[in-house]
């Protein structure tokens, strides 16, 4: 079921694991489609939020900045999982440190 979509990205409700997919770019035009899923995720479950990002080419700082902030905002019970990730995913994490934010569980 797509949850969200435009012409550059799409964000895909994944039942099992809980989740999200999110493909294409996600830029300052279209990240409130990013901010929109991802407040969704925060009420709908109680379980680990799992964020599949092997499809995302693109994402900006204030995008990837939405992802970290709603890690942060989860109950301590409960984590926003990285898995599978891009390899512009992970540069942005490494770029800006953010693999050890809180409530944020990079995969390998």
């Amino acid at each position: 079921m797509t949850f969200e979509t435009d012409d550059r990205a799409r964000v895909t409700l994944v039942p099992h694991p809980f989740g999200l997919r999110i493909c294409g770019e996600i830029d300052r035009g279209n990240r409130h489609l990013l901010a929109g899923a991802l407040a969704w995720a925060l009420l709908a479950g109680s379980h680990d939020i799992r964020l599949d990002l092997s499809g995302l080419t693109f994402i900006d700082v204030s995008g990837m900045r939405l992802i970290v902030v709603a890690a942060a905002r989860l109950s301590a019970d409960r984590t926003l999982v990285l898995d599978p990730i891009s390899p512009a995913v992970r540069r942005i994490l490494a770029l800006t440190g953010w693999e050890q934010a809180p409530g944020l569980h990079v995969c390998p």
